[in-house]
């Protein structure tokens, strides 16, 4: 039995071992509070980690992406400018309210108006502090990268692709690992056997993400239980359910976590849940 942890953006300044390190013990504290089995010794832990050559690959193209807080905007393709609007609207920014923010010409309202992007950022920034200051620039820049240019898409998910091998494998992706999860395993090979899919933070449910993911949406054909984990107030999992209006498959829903107020996004707290874990832990135990 192997569990496969695929990490998320920004994770670059970090080593393997720190970012394995993080998780395995937010998984062991969080079974160990909720007397939950330890994990067990011959479950094979692995975590491909991709950061550092997605943060490689991104800085030889050049610095962009959304600026949050002061600064000017740059010039971004308006895959950026949509995820910026949606994450805008989920945090209930108005169309008034950029307008308002609007510096110059706001006639023009949507992702090809930088202007207007811009200035939706910063509100955004404001009203979802722990967004706007640091993560909404990687988030959109890396997010970006990773579905709308081939050669990053092939470096990152070759990473991961070398850490599954054959046999069965529980899979937790987190934030934009969530969307390399389910990209790897739509074109997992035949030997792959996944009885649980846990998504955590995801941003599957958004628009323009969807709009860039392989067609048809679905179940991954080696995944025989998919569930998906959100707190409400993470605005990265801008649908805190995948069902039947965000996307089609079966998938199971847990949308009450209640990650730490300052960090609802981060990992530790999703390892933390009661629920997440005891799925994690019967899809363990199950094999």
């Amino acid at each position: 039995m192997r569990l496969l942890l695929v990490h998320g953006r920004g994770q670059g300044q970090r080593t393997a071992e720190e970012l394995l390190d993080t998780w395995r013990t937010a998984l062991s504290d969080g079974l160990r509070r909720h007397d939950l089995p330890p994990l067990d010794p011959a479950v094979e832990v692995r975590l491909p980690f991709y950061g550092r050559r997605l943060d490689e690959l991104t800085a030889a193209r050049g610095r962009s992406g959304v600026v949050a807080r002061g600064g000017e905007p740059g010039t971004a393709d308006p895959f950026q400018g949509q995820l910026v609007l949606e994450l805008a609207a989920r945090a209930g920014v108005t169309d008034d309210e950029i307008a308002a923010e609007a510096i110059g010409d706001a006639r023009e309202r949507g992702p090809q108006n930088w202007e207007w992007v811009h200035s939706a950022a910063k509100l955004l920034s404001r009203k979802v502090p722990w967004l706007g200051r640091s993560l909404l620039p990687t988030l959109t820049r890396d997010v970006h990268a990773y579905l709308r240019r081939p050669s990053v898409t092939k470096a990152v998910d070759d990473l991961v692709v070398s850490d599954m091998g054959p046999g069965p494998t529980v899979v937790v992706g987190h934030s934009l690992g969530s969307i390399v999860a389910y990209r790897v395993l739509q074109n997992a090979a035949p030997a792959i056997e996944v009885p649980l899919l846990a998504t955590v933070g995801s941003p599957l449910g958004i628009d323009i993400v969807k709009a860039y993911l392989p067609h048809p949406l679905g179940m991954p054909p080696k995944v025989g239980h998919w569930l998906n984990a959100a707190d409400e107030r993470d605005y990265v999992a801008l649908y805190s359910r995948l069902d039947r209006d965000t996307f089609p498959a079966d998938i199971e829903n847990i949308s009450d976590v209640h990650n730490p107020r300052d960090n609802p996004h981060g990992i530790a707290g999703y390892l933390s849940d009661r629920s997440v874990l005891t799925r994690i832990s019967r899809a363990i135990s199950a094999v």
